[in-house]
Order: C-alpha cells, then sequence, then structure tokens
C-alpha cells in the first residue's frame, strides 16, 4: 500500500514539475544543508562554553559577558534587532526540521538564545535537558578542538 501511494507520488511529481527540476530542487536543499551545517557548527565552536550556565551562576566580570558598550546605540539596535530576526528565522527552520531532516533541537535551542523573551532561560534548560541534545552540542565543539558546554 505504502509502495503504491509512493510510486503514484513520484509519477506525478516526475509528470508535473519534470526530471529538470525535481534535480534542481535536490541540489538545492542538499546544498542549503551542507551550507546550514557549517554555519550552525561554526556558531556552536564559537559560543563560550559557560552559555548555557544560568546567569546567576555566571560571575559578573567583563569576560563572563561581553557587552557592545563601544558601539554607538544606533549600531547596537541594529545588531539587536539582527539577532532576533536570525533568531526567528532559526526557530522556524528548527521548528521545519522536527519533520524533515537535520538537526531540529539543536537549531530551536540556538534560535531560542537569540530571541529575548520571559521564560526563554526555562525553555532552554528543558530542550538542554535531553541527552541527545547536550551530546550533539558537545559532540560538534569536540570535532573542533573546543571544550564540551558546562550544563546546570
Amino acid at each position: 500500500m505504502l509502495t503504491e501511494y509512493y510510486h503514484k507520488i513520484t509519477t506525478y511529481l516526475a509528470q508535473t514539475l519534470g526530471p529538470s527540476f525535481i534535480f534542481l530542487s535536490i541540489l538545492l536543499t542538499t546544498t542549503a544543508a551542507i551550507a546550514y551545517l557549517l554555519v550552525i557548527s561554526y556558531v556552536i565552536t564559537h559560543m563560550d562554553k559557560r552559555y548555557f550556565l544560568r546567569k546567576k551562576l555566571i560571575a559578573p566580570d567583563a569576560s563572563a559577558s561581553p557587552h557592545l558598550t563601544s558601539m554607538s546605540s544606533s549600531v547596537t539596535y541594529v545588531v539587536k534587532i539582527a539577532k532576533v530576526i536570525i533568531g526567528f528565522f532559526l526557530l522556524l527552520c528548527g521548528i521545519v526540521m522536527l519533520v524533515l531532516p537535520g538537526q531540529g533541537l539543536i537549531t530551536i535551542v540556538i534560535g531560542l538564545s537569540l530571541i529575548p523573551f520571559p521564560g526563554k532561560i526555562k525553555i532552554e534548560q528543558n530542550l538542554l535537558s535531553r541527552k541527545t541534545v547536550r551530546s550533539s552540542l558537545n559532540w560538534i565543539r569536540i570535532k573542533a578542538n573546543k571544550e564540551p558546554f558546562i550544563f546546570d
């Protein structure tokens, strides 16, 4: 039954869209997936290993939480808006990747970390309580010769 359904869908898509469009779609999605993996790996490896500790546990020195004090207020405002837009984009991509191939939960964690909202730490901690998310994040850091994240 499932093979018949699959055969009907593939026949319909091949007749409607054509093989060159299907090939182009596969090529673009594969390229996007590889680019996404590279960008997310870069972001994860450049985060502070103490990033996921609760704020009250981090010492309030300058090295623990760098601020944008050297920039003008308008540039700081633009950077904050860009972070929120990127965060929402990653959050949406992560939700889509829960049903499509990709690291959905990790993408959701990174997207949520960029968006300021009440209850953010509680949601992050809930996602980070999953062993698979923690091991995936630390696996990427270990492959880049970085120290693993420290979690609560």
